[in-house]
C-alpha cells in the first residue's frame, strides 16, 4: 500500500476529511456485520407488514437510518473524488493476507479486485443508484419500518433488494478504506 505524507493530506479537500470523519464514527459504532444485522433487521419490517420492534425501540431503526444515510453521502463524496483517492487505495496480496490475520473482520462478499480496490466497488455501486435514489429509498424504508405497512406498494422488489445488496458491498467496502486509510486522514487532521 502506498501511503501518503502530511504534504501529501495537506491537499486533500474538506469534504473528503468530512467523509473519512463520517466512515470513521460508522465503524466506531460497530463492525460491519454487526451493522448487516441491523440492515437484515430493518429489512425485514420494511417487506412485511410488521412495525419495528426492538428493545431500543424505535430509535434504534431511526439511527439505522441516519448513520446509513451519513455513511452513503462519505462515499458518495469519496466517488466523486476517485482521481485523489486512486493512487493510495494499491494493496498487494501479501498486504491482504496480513489483513485477514491481523483484523476483526474481513469482507467475505467482495471479489479479490474489489478487495484489492475498495473505491472501484464504491465508484460502481453510484453508477447503478444514484445518491438521490438511495436517499429516496431509504426514507421510504425507514417509513415503512416504522409503519404496519410493508414498502413493497411504493417500491419495486428489485428496488429493495438492490439497495439491501449494495449497502452490504458498501459497509465490506468502506470498512477497507476504514483500515486501510481513515486512521491515517485523522491523524494529520
Amino acid at each position: 500500500m502506498i501511503a501518503l505524507d502530511k504534504k501529501d493530506l495537506e491537499k486533500i479537500p474538506v469534504e473528503l476529511n468530512e467523509a473519512f470523519e463520517a466512515i470513521h464514527i460508522f465503524f466506531e459504532a460497530g463492525l460491519p456485520d454487526e451493522h448487516r444485522k441491523d440492515l437484515k433487521k430493518w429489512l425485514y419490517y420494511v417487506i412485511n407488514d410488521q412495525q419495528y420492534q426492538s428493545r431500543f425501540g424505535a430509535s434504534h431503526v431511526v439511527a439505522n437510518y441516519e448513520e446509513t444515510i451519513r455513511l452513503i453521502k462519505a462515499a458518495h463524496a469519496l466517488s466523486a473524488r476517485l482521481e485523489v483517492l486512486s493512487v493510495e487505495n494499491t494493496v498487494s496480496e501479501n498486504d491482504m493476507i496480513k489483513e485477514r490475520q491481523a483484523w476483526d473482520y474481513y469482507p467475505d462478499n467482495l471479489g479479490r479486485k474489489s478487495l484489492l480496490n475498495p473505491l472501484k466497488v464504491i465508484n460502481h455501486l453510484f453508477k447503478e443508484i444514484s445518491l438521490d435514489k438511495y436517499l429516496e429509498v431509504l426514507h421510504e424504508w425507514l417509513h415503512s419500518a416504522l409503519s404496519t405497512k410493508a414498502t413493497h406498494e411504493i417500491l419495486t422488489p428489485k428496488e429493495i433488494i438492490d439497495v439491501y445488496r449494495n449497502l452490504k458491498k458498501l459497509y465490506s467496502a468502506t470498512w477497507l478504506i476504514y483500515k486501510r486509510q481513515i486512521q491515517l486522514f485523522l491523524k494529520y487532521e
